[in-house]
């Protein structure tokens, strides 16, 4: 239904939970918001304030635009560029398993002995080692790009 890229990489900065409209009907804050299924509500925590998307208004881009309002209020760091340098991790990150493929492709290809096959070898694996490393490294950034800092509350 809602598969985007941008949708499954913005709900990271969101707590999601899936009930039963009869339970949301006893919510508190949920009780009345929408009436048909399926729907999703996006709370923002700072006024308690829901985003109702149903019916014609439940689309990968009407959600992201939720995400994004709720999420300016909530971190500092804008959700679109979070989502944005996450995309172009992923891009790297297929590159790099490309990359790996290829190397052990070659390696299944090296069938001869002697010196020359060993230096080959010996510089596939030295090329493997790189990527993995790499790949690593992409691993670290993606986690460290969803360490959201939350904005501080203003004193009342």
């Amino acid at each position: 239904m809602l598969k985007d890229e941008k949708v499954a990489l913005g709900m990271k900065a969101f707590k999601t939970v899936k009930m039963h409209p009869d339970h949301a009907e006893i919510d508190p804050i949920l009780a009345g918001k929408g009436k048909t299924v399926p729907r999703m509500l996006v709370v923002d925590p700072t006024k308690m304030k829901v985003t109702v998307l149903e019916k014609s208004k439940l689309k990968a881009s009407a959600l992201f635009s939720a995400l994004k309002k709720v999420s300016g209020k909530v971190y500092k760091e804008k959700l679109d560029k979070v989502v944005k340098s996450h995309l172009k991790l992923l891009t790297e990150q297929d590159q790099l398993a490309n990359a790996e493929k290829v190397l052990s492709e070659k390696v299944s290809r090296l069938g001869a002995e002697g010196k020359k096959a060993e230096k080959e070898l010996a510089e596939i694996k030295e090329e493997h080692k790189q990527v993995q490393a790499d790949l690593k490294e992409i691993a670290k950034k993606q986690k460290d790009l969803w360490s959201l800092t939350p904005k501080k509350k203003k004193a009342a």
